[in-house]
């Protein structure tokens, strides 16, 4: 089949969501030779069309360059790159006309198939002409529709719109765990049968240390020392690495780690990385009234090599999110050899299993305790790390990409029932 397979995210300051589209591509682009099917990627990230140059049946198109040529091309990927840092209109019509594009081109193409790995990109899909796979990460708009993020202005419309009207035309709706699937069938009524459970890979963040080149080895920290000198921090921190949304629960973290330093009286940090999303603000007024201004260190957004670097050489990662079940940074750290203190919000058993420590994201007492036992149990710490590499090497990009091909597989025989793309011929 022709397979689109649109990327919503194209900045690393995107999140969660850059960081698993950029993991299944990557996949894909390892797993080409293996598969007959041929599969475009429309992706904003520029350059990337030169990686998949020797896959005859793996595609990259960018759509910005698709768009304009010579110098406007130029202004337009300056144009793209500054509405997504920080110029929200700008990036409504950046994400529109790249859209428009994309859709024009599935269609006029003939494909057979989409597959959307993140929400945000079935915009970039003509739904009506062409089957899709969906990818749903949370419903929690439907769970806990009072934090802000999804309750102000029309966001929570918005979504609720979008998933009652999308995931009843997918041909398969995906999700990472068996709690995510149930949540599916409970709010919207889908078929189980085209849903499908495919667990979140772990994101490869210690590859990003062991390819860099000459020229990016020589600007980033080389050893523990380094960084810690780097950021100015001691040389015992917790880290947690987030955009700081109200969702996100620094609060609770906060007060956990108030009671922790007021009973350790120790050289212990906290250590807070990720974009402001309008919490900030709040956070650092709580920080200063809780005296932590001294113990807690936040970076703002960072490189992914420092990202990998601050896992490596934290006593742990503290993930107090309240939403789930499918969260990528606890993964993130079994990958480094970081141990984990994650929220017990449902699926979090079923995703992290035995690998982390589980609290209730809402008792900061309860957190507090979780961070002294790491803290002073050396034994528990290498049990927690050993665990999580165990588990990170479980579950891989590679058999994230693999389950997708072969659900393509699964689909092809149905797809060539009525006639569509160039490819079909053939196949009668």
């Amino acid at each position: 089949m022709k397979v689109a397979l649109p990327v919503s995210a194209a900045f690393p300051s995107d999140g969660g969501g850059y960081t698993f589209e950029s993991e299944i591509v990557a996949a894909l682009l390892d797993l080409a030779p293996e598969t007959h099917h041929e599969i475009t990627i429309f992706s904003a990230t520029a350059g990337s069309e030169s990686a998949a140059a020797t896959h005859p049946n793996l595609t990259i198109v960018h759509p910005p360059s698709q768009l304009m040529t010579g110098a406007l091309r130029g202004a337009l990927r300056r144009g793209m790159g500054l509405a997504h840092r920080g110029h929200p209109k700008l990036s409504s019509q950046a994400d529109k006309l790249q859209a428009a594009f994309v859709r024009h081109f599935i269609v006029k193409s003939r494909f057979d198939f989409s597959w959307v790995l993140a929400p945000a990109a079935l915009i970039q899909c003509p739904k009506h002409h062409t089957p899709y796979a969906l990818t749903i990460w949370d419903l929690q708009h439907r769970l806990q529709p009072y934090f802000p993020e999804i309750s102000q202005g029309r966001e929570w419309g918005k979504r609720e719109r979008f998933y009652a009207n999308n995931l009843k035309r997918a041909t398969y709706v995906v999700t990472g765990t068996e709690r995510g699937k149930v949540e599916i069938e409970r709010f919207y009524q889908i078929a189980p049968e085209r849903i499908r459970v495919i667990p979140f890979p772990t994101p490869r963040l210690g590859d990003a240390i062991a390819t860099r080149s000459h020229r990016e080895i020589a600007n980033q920290p080389a050893t523990k020392e380094e960084l810690l000198a780097q950021h100015g921090l001691p040389s015992r921190y917790f880290f947690y690495p987030a955009q700081f949304w109200p969702h996100k629960n620094h609060y609770t973290l906060l007060k956990a780690f108030k009671t922790l330093v007021d009973q350790q009286g120790e050289d212990v940090a906290l250590v807070l990385t990720g974009s402001d999303k309008g919490n900030a603000g709040y956070i650092k007024q709580l920080i200063h009234d809780l005296d932590l201004t001294a113990k807690v260190h936040i970076l703002g957004f960072v490189s992914k090599e420092d990202l990998a670097n601050l896992y490596k050489h934290a006593l742990a990662l503290v993930f107090p999110t309240h939403f789930g079940p499918d969260n990528l940074p606890p993964l993130e750290a079994f990958s480094l050899g970081c141990p984990v203190i994650a929220s017990q919000v449902p699926g979090a058993a079923e995703q992290l299993g035995n690998a982390a420590l589980l609290v209730d994201q809402r008792d900061a007492a309860q957190m507090a305790g979780a961070m002294k036992s790491v803290y002073e149990d050396e034994a528990l710490r290498h049990d927690l790390i050993q665990k999580g590499l165990t588990r990170a090497k479980s579950w891989q990009p590679q058999d994230y990409a693999k389950q997708l091909i072969t659900l393509l597989d699964e689909f092809e025989s149905i797809r060539y029932c009525w006639p569509n793309s160039t490819s079909h011929a053939g196949n009668t």
